[in-house]
């Protein structure tokens, strides 16, 4: 007879000749006979094979017979958690867990990548895609097996930021920079941008016209499903390069000439240059650079014509 430790047990000792009572002895523990009926029943408690010996009793005597009675375990019921996550290039490890001494594991229906152990119940290894995925993992042991669905959501990498970490413009003028990074993004940001400048965080594109200048720290950021990489950004804004100044008139006086000229907008400095030459051959002079609206050339040659050209400049350029 056969059954399972933990639920209830029934076996009834049938004999000839019409008994009038019924014994058993050797019997696993959480079991007894009816001696009136020679039903054994009970709820077993313990696992494994017994030999028990039944008996039946009239008034011309007692017979006996041996009763092997093989109790088994109760099958396994799966308690470890139902879902797991995981991220696609990331060693991954879940464990099944389950009741009653299983002796082996399974598991069907897992990402590429992913194995189990038989003999342990360890789920492990690389998984190569990304997505959800419901997989069958069960326990066994000599009562049989319990399974269970294991959702396993496995995510892609988070972004990894590629794109430069440093992008200049100027002042009054469009600005357009591209943020890239691994792992398909499906959102991007960033903070800290210069006045006028904007990201769509549908593209990572940061466009617009900056109104200031100077240099600016933004941080970049890049996400998908599997999490967000940040990357900081040095963005220098120039001034434009001023205008050309205007009014400029030469005095002769001796052998040294006197410029004068009108300031430019946004101009930092001027630069004087001379030529011989009307419209070409012009070389800066030296200690021409000055942050004045005049400037005086000595040590030239009386009877020679000289032509000047005045360059206003800042950090964006000179005109």
């Amino acid at each position: 007879a056969g059954g399972t430790s933990g639920t209830a047990f029934s076996y009834q000792i049938t004999a000839s000749n019409t008994p009038t009572s019924y014994a058993a002895s050797g019997l696993p523990t959480g079991l007894s006979v009816n001696t009136g009926t020679g039903l054994i029943s009970g709820t077993p408690t313990t696992t494994g094979v017994t030999s028990a010996t039944v008996r039946a009793t009239n008034a011309g005597g007692t017979g006996s017979a041996t009763l092997t009675i093989t109790v088994l375990p109760p099958a396994p019921v799966i308690s470890s958690a139902t879902t797991a996550g995981g991220t696609s290039g990331t060693a991954f490890s879940y464990q099944i867990t389950a009741s009653n001494t299983p002796t082996s594991y399974a598991a069907s229906g897992l990402p590429t990548g992913l194995s189990v152990n038989p003999g342990t119940g360890l789920i492990s290894g690389t998984p190569t895609t990304t997505g959800v995925t419901s997989a069958t993992i069960s326990a066994t042991n000599a009562g049989g097996t319990g399974s269970a669905t294991l959702t396993i959501t496995v995510l892609p990498p988070a972004p990894v930021i590629s794109s430069a970490t440093t992008a200049g413009g100027t002042s009054g003028t469009a600005f357009s920079y591209q943020i890239t990074a691994s792992n398909t993004p499906t959102s991007y940001a960033a903070s800290g941008l210069p006045t006028g400048l904007s990201v769509n965080p549908g593209t990572g594109l940061i466009s617009g016209t900056p109104s200031v200048t100077g240099t600016f720290g933004a941080t970049l950021s890049a996400t998908n499903a599997g999490g967000t990489g940040s990357a900081s950004l040095t963005i220098t804004v120039l001034p434009a390069p001023p205008a050309a100044p205007t009014s400029l008139t030469a005095t002769g006086t001796g052998a040294a000439a006197s410029l004068t000229w009108a300031s430019s907008s946004g101009a930092t400095g001027y630069t004087v240059w001379r030529s011989l030459t009307s419209g070409s051959g012009y070389v800066v002079l030296a200690g021409g650079t000055t942050a004045a609206t005049s400037y005086t050339d000595a040590g030239l040659s009386n009877g020679t014509t000289y032509y000047y050209v005045v360059r206003a400049m800042n950090a964006g350029g000179s005109s």
